[in-house]
């Protein structure tokens, strides 16, 4: 894929050092230079679809096994190997809540969009493009900061996997077809708060490109997609156009569950007794697709792994909650849905509440 991108794309290669590793027996190889050297993932590094620093060196670190989709498995190489040419590119990681995107209005506004992106991408109509940009404005009005936490994921994520799709299906016409599923597809997924721009920004991509094929040699970490496309906003919102009524009478009926849901979420990681850790340098990774936003306490994770200085938990059911300030994780005493590993030195003791622990010195 590199070699016939030939930099095109951003520049320079997208291709560097690339690292393929198995969770659970942490054996990995390790790919650079054009020698494949067999080796095992440190205990102080997390494994993940990401990029690590390991031995002086960034590398791409990718998950075995890989997709079986040739689509998928490629975009996914290409999502990750971005990440690791990022920091290069000016285009820091940022991994903000948009937590209003949890709620009935934000779902809906975003649904309504990216309907009227896949409308853009398999018709090429320009109206549809307003549209798209229309919801986007809507929906940014509803929450202070939104419009910013979107665009700094967008520009993140968004711009990953634009570049992973970029690369598995170089000719953007021939990459409508999975980026319009791709859309229908994301909108059943039951949260959005820190996955939606792993589809919004692979599709307003595409029609940037379709503008621009050279459009990521310019942009920024400050540039929004709304702005680059240069196409003005309707004045009103068509949502009738895109199924409107029926969306939002089912995010509507969502919002009722969700609201059942933040009640055991309460129950559970403040008002139940838990074990609280401390968050002191941690590497952790999860499922962007399960992460509950949870209001001014933070997000909660349905699992995840953490390491830091105290050791290492895997969390496998129940969810652990990580606070908003990101200094400490949450999850309840006595669970059977983590296992938790302290280093020497660390130990469980008592909390002030009955029946809360704490992980200390």
């Amino acid at each position: 894929m590199c070699d016939r991108d030939g930099g095109r794309l951003w520049g320079r290669p997208v291709c560097g050092p690339i690292v393929f590793a198995e969770h659970g027996t942490r054996e990995a190889v390790q790919i650079a230079d054009g020698i494949a050297t067999p080796t095992r993932v440190p205990d102080s590094i997390g494994i993940a679809n990401t990029a690590v620093e390991w031995d002086g060196k960034r590398w791409t670190m990718v998950v075995w096994p890989l997709p079986r989709g040739t689509v998928a498995r490629r975009a996914l190489l290409g999502h990750e190997s971005f990440h690791g040419l990022q920091k290069d590119l000016g285009l820091p990681m940022a991994s903000p809540a948009n937590a209003h995107l949890d709620t009935a209005e934000g779902r809906y506004w975003m649904r309504m969009e990216w309907r009227a992106l896949a409308r853009a991408l398999a018709t090429g109509r320009g109206d549809a493009v307003a549209d798209a940009l229309t919801f986007r404005a809507k929906r940014r009005a509803l929450t202070a900061g939104a419009a910013a936490e979107e665009r700094a994921l967008e520009m993140n994520e968004g711009l990953a996997e634009h570049t992973g799709y970029a690369l598995a299906v170089p000719y953007v016409r021939e990459r409508i077809p999975a980026l319009v599923k791709k859309l229908a597809e994301a909108e059943k997924s039951e949260t959005y708060a820190r996955s939606f721009a792993y589809t919004s920004g692979p599709a307003w991509g595409a029609l940037l490109e379709m503008r621009d094929p050279r459009w990521t040699r310019r942009v920024k970490a400050t540039d929004d997609f709304g702005k680059l496309i240069r196409v003005r906003p309707h004045a009103e919102a068509r949502t009738s156009e895109y199924g409107g009524e029926a969306v939002l009478a089912e995010e509507q009926a969502r919002a009722t569950r969700k609201r059942e849901l933040m009640a055991r979420m309460q129950a559970t990681f403040i008002d139940g007794p838990v074990l609280t850790i401390p968050l002191v340098n941690m590497q952790f990774t999860f499922d962007p697709n399960n992460v509950q936003p949870f209001g001014e306490h933070g997000s909660v994770y349905e699992t995840l792994e953490v390491r830091d200085a105290w050791g290492k938990i895997v969390v496998t059911k129940g969810g652990a909650l990580i606070t908003s300030d990101f200094q400490k994780l949450i999850v309840p005493a006595g669970g059977d849905g983590y296992e938790l590993t302290l280093n020497e030195g660390w130990k469980v003791v008592a909390g002030t509440r009955e029946g809360d622990h704490n992980v200390s010195r």
